[in-house]
């Protein structure tokens, strides 16, 4: 039977467009001929196509300007001014974790059974835009509740616009425009980069408490955080506002399940029915010990790296806001230098040293914001620290693999954020009581030797058991 032929016969049995894609793929057709005649078969028309192509390339140009002035150190800070304590800050960002985790999980189980309409991801968009101007004005009435909603509700909203949009501007790509996508994600990073510098300038530049301007005889009051924020909610309900526009013929295909009980319990099951990959071997074990910590410490340093730039750092170099954004603009750019080139020299390197060095790295931005007190060591210590991330997340994938076959991999990943709930939720409670009973600074130790001391001696060890392995396994 040819891939036509195989195409509609999954048609006929109402499969979505991504779940197609998945079957055909494991029965031995490439991706790229499935995509091709995906788009004959559904019909779309080039000029229809090239419309909804150019639709998409500005939507991620808003998108980009978005994510720039929205940074979530600048969120963390407001966050802060607002009115909330350290230990709600770090709190609510472990439960704001919890949150993404399960509704990713859902959403991707959703999105397994029923075609995603465009609507829910435009209508995302806008929720998430019009969330800044709710987190702006919690700012202002120094209501630290009215922002945690705002950020709630904000959060919510890009989980569905964010990670539902991906998969549906997949498919609605042709497959050659897939490489051009691939620039703009890094291309997109300069424009994040250059609007998070521009955002910091101007949330410098005008007080915190206000700046009076006057015109037409009145006088007004100006907040530089407002503006900022407005602008993150003007380009995200654009964002919004242009998928709408996109024509997509693929809504009209029927699909298998449309409860939502059954897609919960279908996700449920899932995430329970997988704990056997996790318990498989004390090797599966410890990995997932020293990647759940590994997560624990970096929401914990996130949450409070931005704060401690501004209040320490305030009256220093460029000031509070502006000293944040250039230390994470550097962090940014070494995230896009650190993943081309991690990719490009993993396959010589070991797993052993990639996890080893990768975490050490990781551990030397809370080490240097305890020990070193210079701005530009704490520039150097975050850009390290992503390029840390970055090696553990490859030599971390490339020693599952060695540990797993590619479909127990696969559920790993998938449910690894689930059971990461419950330690996540304790460990970051008590990370962010340890910051209120204590300080900023003792909680960058903890972190740090929570890095060098435990996680990077457990990484060691798991290569060291493979090799152990391996080696008796070739005696034999």
């Amino acid at each position: 039977m040819g891939l036509i032929d195989e195409i509609k016969r999954e048609l006929a049995i109402s499969h979505s467009i991504n779940e197609i894609k998945s079957n055909l793929v494991k029965r031995g057709f490439l991706q790229e001929d499935v995509e091709k005649a995906l788009y004959q078969m559904l019909n779309i028309k080039s000029g229809v196509r090239s419309k909804n192509e150019n639709i998409l390339s500005i939507k991620e140009l808003t998108d980009r300007i978005g994510y720039g002035s929205a940074s979530q150190q600048f969120v963390n800070i407001l966050f802060m001014l607002s009115g909330a304590s350290f230990f709600f800050i770090g709190l609510f960002n472990g439960i704001k974790t919890v949150l993404v985790t399960l509704l990713s999980g859902f959403l991707e189980e959703y999105s397994k059974v029923k075609q995603v309409s465009k609507n829910l991801i435009s209508t995302s968009g806008i929720v998430y835009g019009f969330s800044f101007l709710g987190m702006s004005i919690a700012t202002v009435l120094k209501s630290p509740g009215f922002f945690a909603f705002s950020l709630i509700v904000g959060t919510l909203g890009i989980i569905a616009h964010g990670d539902l949009y991906l998969n549906y501007s997949k498919s609605l790509l042709k497959p050659d425009r897939k490489t051009f996508l691939k620039f703009i994600s890094y291309f997109g990073i300069l424009i994040t980069s250059a609007v998070l510098l521009i955002s910091g300038f101007i949330m410098q530049s005008i007080p915190i408490y206000g700046l009076n301007i006057i015109f037409a005889g009145m006088t007004f009051k100006i907040f530089g955080h407002i503006l900022i924020f407005e602008i993150t909610a003007i380009m995200f309900i654009i964002s919004g506002y242009l998928l709408s526009f996109v024509q997509d013929q693929s809504e009209k295909i029927a699909f298998s399940y449309s409860t939502f009980s059954n897609i919960f319990k279908g996700y449920l099951s899932e995430n329970i029915g997988s704990y056997r990959i996790f318990a498989k071997n004390n090797k599966v074990y410890l990995l997932t010990i020293a990647t759940i910590l590994t997560t624990i410490v970096q929401i914990l340093g996130n949450s409070y790296y931005g704060i401690y730039i501004y209040n320490e750092y305030k009256n220093q170099f460029l000031g509070g806001f502006m000293n944040v954004a250039l230390i994470f603009v550097i962090a940014l750019i070494a995230s896009l230098v650190g993943s081309i080139m991690t990719k490009k020299f993993a396959k010589f390197l070991g797993e052993a040293p990639m996890l080893v060095f990768g975490t050490l790295l990781i551990a030397l931005m809370p080490i240097t914001l305890y020990f070193n007190h210079n701005l530009y060591s704490i520039g150097l210590g975050a850009a390290l620290s992503i390029v840390g991330s970055t090696i553990v997340g490859v030599a971390q994938g490339l020693l599952g693999e060695k540990l797993m076959n590619e479909n127990e991999l696969k559920r790993y990943y998938s449910s690894l954020g689930f059971v990461s709930i419950i330690p996540i939720l304790l460990l970051v409670t008590l990370g962010a009581l340890i910051t209120q009973l204590f300080n900023l600074e003792f909680l960058f130790l903890v972190l740090g030797i929570t890095l060098a001391l435990v996680v990077m001696p457990l990484y060691f060890l798991i290569v060291v058991i493979v090799d152990s392995e391996y080696r008796k396994e070739r005696r034999v």
